[in-house]
C-alpha cells in the first residue's frame, strides 16, 4: 500500500527545516552579540558570524519557500503563519543591515526579537500543518 503525500506535507517538511534554520540564526546570533566586539578581531568571532549570517541566508531562502507552499496549500491558517514568518525574517534582515552599518544595538534587538517572532510562526505552521 503506497502512501500518498498530503497536501500539508511539503508544508510540514518547509516549516520543520525553517524552524531549525531560525533557531540555529538565532543562536549563533546570540552567541555573536555576547562574545564579539566590533568591528571583529579575532577569527573565531568571525567564525560566529559566518555562522550566524549563512544560516540568516538560508532562513530567508527558507522563508519565501515556505510562504509560497503555505498559499499552494489553500489554507488560510497556514498562508497567514507563512506570510508572518516571511516578513519578520525580512525584518530581521533589514534590522541586521542596519546594525552592521551603524553598530546601534537597537537594531540588534530589534533583530532578536524579529527572530523570536518568525520562529514562533514557524513552529505554528509546523503544528498546523500536522
Amino acid at each position: 500500500m503506497a502512501s500518498q503525500v498530503g497536501r500539508n506535507t511539503p508544508v510540514l517538511v518547509a516549516s520543520t527545516v525553517e524552524t531549525i534554520l531560525l533557531m540555529g540564526a538565532f543562536i549563533a546570533g546570540i552567541t555573536t552579540l555576547l562574545n564579539d566586539q566590533f568591528p571583529i578581531k579575532e577569527a573565531w568571532m568571525a567564525a560566529i558570524l559566518s555562522a550566524h549570517l549563512s544560516l540568516a541566508l538560508l532562513s530567508g531562502l527558507g522563508a519565501v519557500l515556505l510562504f509560497s507552499l503555505t498559499y499552494l496549500s489553500n489554507r488560510k491558517d497556514l498562508f497567514y503563519l507563512g506570510i508572518t514568518t516571511a516578513v519578520f525574517v525580512g525584518l530581521a534582515a533589514a534590522g541586521g543591515l542596519a546594525f552592521y552599518a551603524t553598530y546601534n544595538y537597537d537594531f540588534s534587538y530589534l533583530m532578536a526579537i524579529s527572530f523570536m517572532i518568525a520562529i514562533i510562526s514557524s513552529v505554528g505552521a509546523v503544528v498546523y500543518s500536522l
